[in-house]
């Protein structure tokens, strides 16, 4: 490769890669790479034909940046430790990017809709690489199946990172890396606590019964939507589609996509407000009400294959204006999660961790909960993620 095309190209993949985190891939062009750099369009095409030719790349980068991670953890003799390497390598990727020494690290919300070569079988090898950290002949409670969710639930941990860690100092990433570590490893829960013998809470009432249209429906097929194709993917057909109604019932119900899609993100702050309310009303001391709030709001997410609240990721490719609203009413739900612990750690019912990063972690957990295809949801995915996932 000539040098002076080399550099050319890094240039693209630069910028490129800074339209990417910004906007994420339903709002990535060529035409807004071209113009971040003050270039015609057309110019970019002698370097990539297609927006998921250089989108896939971006992402190739990416991948192989979180590879290296990964070889680092590897090399060390137990769960333990190779997950405590993982985030370490995590974070000092994210300090040197917060310094200016990285460029900007691609996120992976919109990975399946990007469709470039090879790129899936490669985010599936993560995955692979990332469950067999865990893996143990010390530890036979890591099973298949929870290796799988912690190695999903992993990658959406560091993802979220990008909402809420550049509010420590860089200097201060280290030791934030080491307290999440103590978190995923070690729980919330003391030693040797169970799930409370507690009904959980129902939560958004009951569903139609029959083929009745209403504005529940139009954002409950939303909701699944933007999870799934992105902001920009849920146009206006796909929800008619989804619901089998014409455009013209669409409006009669909703304003536009716009609206519709912040009254999806108040219904799931809604949701995540009602299983706050029902837990602190039926627990008795902070480990309950953790356990409440975090148990019902992932029943509730796994009841559907795309989600019944608005994923986090899905925040990756919506308007600026819409995003910062949303953004600080979940950093508000975190914060809030925070409180609670800092009480059950007050009142001896929960490990003295950070409750400002333990909250971040409940609120990914929840989110991030999907159908189990073996196991149990909440035996196998949330039970681990409160009590700590390399506990017996």
């Amino acid at each position: 490769m000539r040098p002076r095309y080399a550099a050319k190209r890094e240039a693209i993949m630069e910028a490129a890669t800074q339209v990417f985190c910004d906007q994420g891939f339903s709002g990535f062009t060529l035409a807004a790479v071209a113009k971040r750099m003050d270039l015609h369009p057309v110019s970019l095409t002698y370097y990539f034909k297609r927006k998921e030719d250089l989108a896939g790349a971006v992402l190739h980068v990416a991948l192989a940046r979180h590879a290296a991670m990964v070889d680092a953890a590897e090399r060390e003799a137990t769960p333990q430790a190779r997950l405590r390497a993982l985030i370490r390598a995590y974070v000092e990727v994210r300090r040197r990017v917060a310094l200016g020494e990285e460029g900007p690290l691609a996120p992976f919300s919109e990975v399946r809709l990007v469709g470039a070569e090879g790129l899936m079988e490669a985010f599936s090898n993560l995955y692979i690489r990332l469950g067999r950290l865990t893996r143990s002949e010390d530890a036979p409670w890591m099973t298949p199946a929870r290796r799988h969710a912690l190695a999903r639930l992993l990658v959406d941990h560091l993802g979220w990172t990008d909402a809420w860690l550049g509010a420590y100092a860089p200097e201060d990433y280290a030791r934030v890396g080491e307290r999440l570590a103590d978190i995923l490893i070690d729980g919330m829960a003391p030693d040797g606590a169970a799930p409370p013998a507690l009904p959980l809470p129902a939560l958004g009432g009951c569903e139609a019964q029959n083929d009745e249209v209403t504005r529940e429906s139009f954002l409950t097929a939303a909701t699944s939507l933007i999870n799934r194709e992105g902001y920009r993917g849920a146009s206006v057909e796909k929800i008619s589609a989804e619901l089998k109604v014409t455009k013209g019932s669409f409006y009669h119900h909703n304003t536009d996509k716009d609206e519709l899609a912040v009254a999806c993100f108040e219904r799931s702050i809604e949701l995540m407000g009602e299983a706050r309310r029902l837990a602190l009303s039926n627990g008795r001391n902070g480990w309950e009400r953790l356990w409440l709030w975090t148990a019902s709001l992932s029943q509730l997410q796994a009841s559907a294959p795309d989600g019944r609240l608005l994923r986090h990721y899905a925040l990756a490719a919506v308007p600026p204006d819409i995003r910062t609203d949303v953004a600080r009413r979940f950093y508000a739900t975190a914060m809030s999660l925070s409180g609670l612990i800092a009480d059950g750690i007050a009142d001896g019912s929960l490990r003295a961790v950070d409750p400002l990063l333990a909250g971040q972690l409940v609120l990914v957990t929840f989110n991030s909960a999907r159908p189990a295809a073996e196991g149990d949801l909440l035996q196998d995915y949330v039970r681990p993620a409160l009590t700590g996932w390399l506990r017996p």
